[in-house]
């Protein structure tokens, strides 16, 4: 029988030798991948607590908060990711995860939050910052037609981030205006400011860790960068999205949790493989399959989860239980395919 002592003292080695030295790594991986998913919930938990003190204390609201500080730290992992992938001329690995990214958050963050918490967009700017997600995803579409995301088409996609972040920055001035601020003595704000470093820090930390080892365990199964990108690693790089929204939700703010996801998804549609455009000199290759399958497949979420809760002013369960379906029907049919 296989053990860890026969792996180590080389014993029965004719018999043991190539099953230790691919056992090994796996099993090693699989528990660096579990030390990486304790570290986001938990750095999860703790900055969605941050995120609502700041909140509170500037008196702008948990929808601003969360599709900008927010969406900022929890989308370091897809940007990281991407761009070292294209650094290393792993194309399909960069646009696989920004674009699985896409959806992962979509078919499992806004899904959960759809079923679990239905209920009233408290979201003012919900159509607006919804529309700007699709059409920037949409122009994403269009761009990778030709094969590679040029150095215009780059420049065209940091326009729709610089646009979004308008808006948002522009929205946070109106609720300075109208919110109410608490009184915060300087001593107050810094056990807050902690939470919301370490938070992040934590959430970066264990994204890394389960990214690396999910593809250790994901080469071992004989799968391609491509679909690695658009399944293991990115939801791999969308847990802090995922999580946060889950602890968002557990503890009633589910403000933040809409502008967390929207707010990433425009990033990852715009920022990552804008830069990614820059670093290859507009030789940011893309397979037919993303603009035939994947990036489409994207849109269809974000249209289910903004048009009827832009129409109605209200999140339905049913909406959720359909982008989920859909997600999970693609995420078979995308590994089984290989």
């Amino acid at each position: 029988m296989l053990s860890w002592r026969n792996c180590f003292n080389g014993s029965n080695k004719d018999n043991y030798e190539s099953i230790c030295s691919k056992l090994n790594p796996i099993v090693i991986a699989v528990a660096l991948f579990v030390v990486g998913t304790a570290f986001v919930i938990k750095g999860g938990d703790v900055f969605v607590d941050a995120a609502g003190w700041i909140s509170e204390a500037t008196g702008i609201s948990g929808v601003v908060i969360g599709a900008t500080l927010v969406s900022f730290a929890t989308t370091a992992p897809e940007y990281f990711v991407s761009l070292i992938a294209a650094i290393k001329g792993h194309a399909d690995l960069s646009v696989g995860n920004a674009v699985g990214s896409l959806s992962a958050n979509l078919g499992i963050a806004f899904a959960l939050l759809a079923v679990f918490t239905p209920g009233t967009v408290k979201d003012r700017l919900f159509g607006a910052k919804g529309l700007i997600m699709i059409v920037s995803t949409a122009l994403l579409l269009l761009f990778c037609l030709s094969g590679a995301i040029s150095v215009i088409e780059g420049a065209a996609l940091l326009l729709m981030f610089a646009i979004a972040t308008f808006v948002n920055i522009r929205y946070a001035k109106d609720d300075e205006k109208t919110g109410e601020r608490k009184r915060v003595a300087p001593r107050e704000a810094l056990i807050p400011a902690a939470k919301f470093i370490g938070g992040a820090a934590a959430i970066i930390f264990g994204s890394n860790l389960i990214v690396d080892n999910a593809q250790v365990i994901a080469s071992a199964l004989g799968m391609s960068e491509a679909v690695i990108g658009l399944t293991i690693v990115a939801v791999g790089t969308s847990l802090p999205e995922i999580v946060t929204s889950v602890a968002a939700i557990i503890k009633k703010q589910n403000a933040i949790s809409i502008g967390n996801i929207i707010g990433a998804n425009i990033m990852d549609a715009t920022l990552i493989l804008a830069t990614g455009s820059f670093i290859t000199g507009g030789k940011m290759m893309v397979l037919r399959s993303a603009y035939v399958m994947d990036i489409p497949l994207a849109l269809v979420l974000m249209i289910a989860a903004v048009l009827p809760s832009a129409v109605g002013k209200k999140i339905y369960r049913w909406q959720g239980a359909l982008m989920a379906g859909i997600y999970i029907a693609y995420i078979v049919y995308r590994i089984s395919a290989t």
